[in-house]
């Protein structure tokens, strides 16, 4: 059976030092995404998808779900370092900062006992430095990172595709010379 994208053989199983978590937080849908590779040019999907919890289950068991899941990801691919989208709350809709905060706490509370830092990356900034410009559709920045992961590059939510793009401006930041 060939490795596909979404699940691939590790570049660098034991070696975390050139390796990045990428995670779009979210209570009903989490991204994440595992970079690896000796440098930018040479960097590979190792790991991807899109964590989903079910609305109608009790917030704790919604967050245990997350915990369990991203805990799994880090013990089957080591990184070095974690991106994370930015906190923030939107004038439109200014409770889903309340559901944020508890998936950044699971995260936090995983590189913590990892020993692992976190580089939390604003989405406008993720944007900007993926594809020139803060105000770029998603479909704009998956097109600029299927450049550098290759064109064959296939993501199923935009929860992915935002943790593909957390993971590749993290790798830029945290590993790459």
């Amino acid at each position: 059976m060939s490795p596909s994208l979404r699940e691939t053989q590790p570049l660098i199983r034991e070696d975390s030092r050139h390796s990045v978590l990428g995670v779009d937080p979210g209570l009903a849908a989490t991204g994440f995404a595992v970079l690896g590779g000796p440098s930018l040019d040479r960097l590979r999907v190792l790991v991807q998808g899109t964590i989903r919890t079910e609305a109608g289950l009790p917030v704790s068991r919604r967050i245990g779900i997350l915990y369990d899941r991203l805990e799994a990801v880090l013990a089957n691919h080591p990184v070095c370092g974690i991106a994370l989208e930015d906190h923030f709350s939107r004038k439109s809709s200014p409770g889903a900062g309340l559901m944020l905060g508890p998936v950044v706490g699971i995260v936090a509370l995983l590189a913590d006992r990892s020993g692992i830092p976190i580089l939390p990356i604003p989405p406008r900034e993720l944007k900007h430095r993926i594809t020139g410009t803060g105000s770029a559709s998603k479909d704009v920045v998956q097109r600029a990172l299927s450049v550098w992961l290759g064109a064959g590059l296939k993501v199923s939510s935009t929860h992915e595709g935002d943790a593909l793009g957390l993971a590749f401006l993290g790798y830029s930041r945290m590993v790459s010379p």
